[in-house]
């Protein structure tokens, strides 16, 4: 599990936001579900997804001058990627087939052991 990064107030909200969509669509809710489920408007989730919670920006300073941002990690942490994920990150480049010679010209029997 990645530990929340302590930088600045713009990328702690940007990882956040990352973090609040990653749980949600691990529930597969889309955000008008999460807003009914809340009892937050969908636009409310929308910014904080986006990292740019107005209110948030506020509670993550206060964390700050307080010396509490490691708390974020515990209530929202980072998700693992699932098995399906894992084997999508494993999967190599996709390679092209090798070009084959040419076809011989119409009418021109080549069996292949003539040198």
């Amino acid at each position: 599990m990645d530990s929340l990064k302590p930088g600045t107030d713009d990328e702690l909200l940007l990882d956040l936001g990352l973090r609040l969509e990653a749980q949600r669509l691990r529930r597969a809710w889309s955000q008008a579900q999460l807003a009914r489920e809340s009892g937050v408007s969908k636009s409310t989730i929308e910014r904080l997804e986006a990292g740019s919670g107005g209110q948030t920006r506020s509670l993550v300073r206060i964390l700050r001058a307080l010396g509490l941002l490691q708390g974020f990690d515990g209530l929202v942490p980072a998700l693992d990627a699932s098995p399906m994920e894992q084997l999508g990150n494993k999967r190599a480049a996709r390679r092209r087939a090798p070009r084959l010679p040419a076809p011989p010209e119409p009418g021109h029997w080549v069996w292949g052991d003539e040198r």
